[in-house]
């Protein structure tokens, strides 16, 4: 598949991720006239895939979600940009409706807030339920990610943000042990950044957090039409909440006894 014409360059960060980075770039070059790659040091064959379908790859240590980010922006030669993550796929749709978006040039927008759809090991995506929705689409001469360590999503109050229909498919585990390696992982990073909750604050989310998060997910977030698939999901999400909570006590314990 050959690049798109339109002025929008896409970055990527990776690590690892021969399992999808193929379909992926080939899914964005349907809009994209370029694709930047900003690699962890990967040792699968992330990067040679890459390569073969034209992506350019820079080699960047991890620095941390958003500042990772800020390299990939600064590596695109576009002022719009896509961001998106290594399991994250343009659809049909969605790039039909950008397309529609650009046919008068530039758009009088700074950003499209964005659809993803979580597409389980199993069955249909989720279209209609436990969305979540982000900037992927954005004017970088405008806004930019924001340089940090863990946060690597805008604030969109008082900007004009438009919303797109169509969105990204998004199969980001293959199975509940993925789920659960990726909820740890991400928990542990949020759980060391600085932290201005008060020790009873903290005590109390681990003594009785997990069924109000498992509620959330479950009930709010619409998680009980996945059937029994979403009732797994909904406790392992819970549970990765929570371990948030447990790991800050940690911190504050170990820090007191300093």
């Amino acid at each position: 598949m050959t690049f798109s014409e339109l002025p929008i360059s896409c970055y990527i960060r990776t690590l690892n991720e021969e399992r999808m980075i193929g379909e992926v770039i080939s899914a964005a070059k349907k809009i994209c006239s370029e694709i930047i790659i900003i690699d962890s040091l990967s040792i699968d064959k992330t990067k040679s895939i890459a390569l073969s379908l034209g992506a350019n790859v820079f080699e960047q240590p991890w620095l941390g979600n958003g500042f990772q980010k800020r390299v990939g922006e600064e590596q695109c030669k576009n002022d719009w940009v896509l961001d998106i993550d290594a399991d994250e796929i343009v659809t049909d749709e969605m790039a039909l409706e950008i397309k529609n978006h650009f046919n008068n040039g530039s758009p009088n927008a700074v950003g499209f807030l964005t659809p993803i759809i979580t597409v389980p090991p199993f069955g249909k995506p989720w279209y209609n339920f436990s969305r979540a929705h982000r900037v992927k689409l954005y004017n970088k001469s405008k806004i930019r990610i924001p340089a940090h360590k863990a946060w690597d999503q805008f604030k969109t109050n008082n900007l004009p943000i438009k919303s797109l229909k169509n969105g990204l498919l998004h199969p980001s585990f293959t199975g509940i042990h993925m789920h659960l390696d990726k909820l740890n992982k991400y928990s542990t990073m949020l759980a060391n950044l600085p932290n201005n909750k008060s020790y009873l604050e903290i005590f109390l989310r681990v003594w009785i957090g997990l069924p109000f998060y498992f509620i959330h997910k479950y009930f709010l977030r619409g998680m009980l039409r996945a059937g029994t698939y979403g009732f797994a999901l909904s406790i392992s999400s819970a549970f990765g909440r929570w371990l948030k909570d447990v790991k800050q006590f940690e911190n504050l314990v170990k820090n007191r006894k300093k």
